[in-house]
């Protein structure tokens, strides 16, 4: 078996965050039991099965595994500590640690960037970005600026609660990599391919990026009615694949199959199919351990049990 990624549910109750395109709200992710809590019965036994199916994906081949989750990966930092010890205990076979954030709560605490760099091992960041302006990517996070008071106690500057440029300095500054992965809706419409690589080559120190078509289930969901209405506009996503195609070579391709480019020194990639849902590739694109410490190999779908 063939596995691009090992992606880690980290374990949290709710999420910070209400993004209203959330794939894990669409797909109902809350029906898996959490057997990594420490005050399980069984939690002795659910330890040993949980490292038995991390040194099953690390024994076919694969090296990258995406902390991730249905909500923010920083919102249970025990849980990540505990998984860095069991991760050393097999020997450390991932040799590229990532974590899928929006960064929120994140953007000015070098406590927690020096713990997820130097104990959890974390080198890259992958980066949810809804909008190039911080005002609207936090609106659609669900988090409301506020207004910065000046000196005299009038209300000046609008502040918001994340700010991308000033975590992407932090993290440089502690030299993870970062992927910029741009989530396609309205908030994208009108920019130019340039505005955007430039944006991410400045501001966000990117090593690499990522475009990612918003996926939609069949299921006539409120995420999926949020995407219908706020689409990016079939032209800018036109216009985004064909400047990508005609004006940047590739230079590899995943092994699930998508072509890597080289945007200004950046490793870019469009994401059609951030569900893995592909059944034309013998690759995994991910398999996902859930907390109850079993393996599957789709978002969506119990009956993907692998292991």
């Amino acid at each position: 078996m063939k596995i691009q990624s090992l992606s880690i549910v980290v374990p949290n109750k709710g999420c910070i965050n209400k993004c209203p395109f959330c794939v894990s709200r669409m797909v109902n992710s809350d029906q898996y039991e959490n057997r990594m809590d420490i005050n399980h019965p069984h939690y002795d036994i659910n330890v040993r099965e949980y490292l038995k199916r991390l040194r099953f994906v690390a024994e076919n081949g694969c090296q990258t595994l995406m902390l991730t989750g249905t909500s923010e990966p920083q919102q249970n930092k025990q849980f990540l500590a505990t998984f860095a010890l069991l991760h050393q205990q097999l020997g450390s076979p991932f040799t590229n640690i990532e974590m899928q954030t929006t960064g929120f709560r994140l953007d000015c605490d070098h406590d927690y960037i020096r713990f997820l760099r130097n104990f959890v091992g974390v080198n890259t960041i992958a980066l949810s970005i809804n909008s190039i302006d911080d005002r609207t990517n936090c609106e659609i996070l669900g988090h409301q600026s506020s207004y910065l008071k000046s000196s005299d106690g009038s209300f000046g500057t609008y502040v918001p609660p994340l700010q991308i440029s000033r975590l992407c300095d932090l993290l440089k500054e502690y030299d993870f990599n970062i992927r910029c992965c741009f989530n396609l809706s309205e908030a994208f419409n009108g920019i130019g391919p340039e505005t955007l690589f430039e944006k991410a080559r400045k501001d966000y120190h990117a090593d690499q990026v990522t475009f990612r078509k918003l996926y939609v289930s069949d299921k006539g969901t409120e995420q999926g009615k949020w995407i219908a209405m706020h689409e990016f506009s079939h032209n800018d996503n036109d216009l985004l694949k064909s400047h990508l195609r005609c004006n940047y070579p590739i230079i590899g391709k995943t092994l699930y199959g998508a072509a890597i480019r080289d945007v200004m020194g950046m490793s870019v990639i469009y994401d059609e199919d951030c569900m893995g849902k592909n059944p034309e590739t013998e690759v995994k694109k991910f398999l996902i351990l859930r907390p109850n410490c079993k393996l599957y190999s789709q978002w969506d779908s119990p009956a993907s049990l692998v292991n």
